[in-house]
């Protein structure tokens, strides 16, 4: 098994985030815009310097004099400069790719005259996750996560699924390996894979199955792996059973509506009786006299 390891080197001095933001998760499906949230803690005067990047990528930077745009990104990311003046330094990323599924890191940069230097703060980090399909399931059912990799030309694919780090599935040719949790619930049929269908098959779905699934293809020559879908699997439980949840409530109440209309009936019977008697003992009163 083969495990792609990224090591996220930064060429700059670190030191306590202007924010306590802790990590923040933020879902995007393609196409769409995704505001990667982020926060300085006071207004400013003048626009500040605040940088973007992605893993070890440069993504947008807004200072003083101007901005600037990393490469795969003109066109798609501000930082609007009357929000950053108030303290918001939130990043707009618009038309969203399946390539922007990574982890983005926020930095506010204040030049030190003295020494002439930068001096670098991170402020937070957040995770995008970008989706391209949504596939809904129910509770015991089978799922078939989409997955085409035929635009990639390889003879013997090497291919995974995860759960952001986590193996679920994975295969090579004839072998193959099932992520602790999933033994003899997931599968890439190897001749389905060799026509360039990754689709995963996950059976048996629970609850817990709920989540962002990525797939992979392990390229042999630069030995890293290459995303090639983000699925977002919605789990449900049996329509069987929400009925039966549904079902509960409402013999309650018709349960309740039943025995307040036989209390009304028995007062009404109760004070006609009553009456009835008071009318008998009148007329007795009156023979009497």
């Amino acid at each position: 098994m083969i495990l792609l390891s990224i090591s996220i080197f930064w060429l700059s001095v670190c030191v306590d985030p202007i924010s306590a933001d802790p990590h923040i998760t933020v879902e995007a499906h393609v196409g769409s815009t995704a505001l990667l949230p982020c926060s300085l803690s006071k207004d400013f005067s003048k626009t500040p310097h605040v940088r973007w990047r992605a893993d070890n990528e440069f993504v947008f930077e807004r200072n003083i004099d101007g901005t600037h745009v990393g490469p795969g990104y003109e066109g798609r990311v501000d930082v609007p400069e009357d929000k950053l003046r108030k303290g918001n330094c939130s990043l707009v990323l618009k038309d969203v790719r399946i390539t922007d599924h990574t982890f983005y890191r926020s930095f506010i940069v204040e030049h030190v005259e003295a020494t002439n230097t930068d001096k670098i703060q991170e402020i937070n980090t957040v995770q995008l996750n970008v989706y391209s399909q949504s596939v809904s399931a129910q509770v015991g059912s089978t799922a078939v996560l989409p997955c085409d990799w035929r635009q990639l030309s390889i003879q013997t694919p090497h291919f995974e699924w995860r759960i952001g780090d986590e193996i679920v599935f994975e295969r090579l040719g004839k072998e193959s390996f099932q992520g602790k949790g999933y033994e003899g619930r997931v599968d890439v049929p190897e001749e389905e894979l060799l026509k360039g269908n990754c689709s995963l098959v996950l059976k048996n779905v629970s609850v817990t199955d709920e989540t962002l699934y990525s797939s992979y293809i392990l390229m042999t020559d630069t030995k890293k792996s290459v995303l090639v879908q983000n699925i977002k699997l919605s789990v449900s439980e049996k329509s069987e059973d929400r009925k039966d949840d549904r079902s509960a409530p409402s013999v309650i109440i018709i349960s309740i509506v039943c025995s307040v209309f036989i209390c009304i009936a028995i007062f009404i019977l109760m004070k006609y009786l009553r009456n009835l008697s008071n009318f008998r003992n009148s007329c007795n009163l009156r023979r009497c006299s």
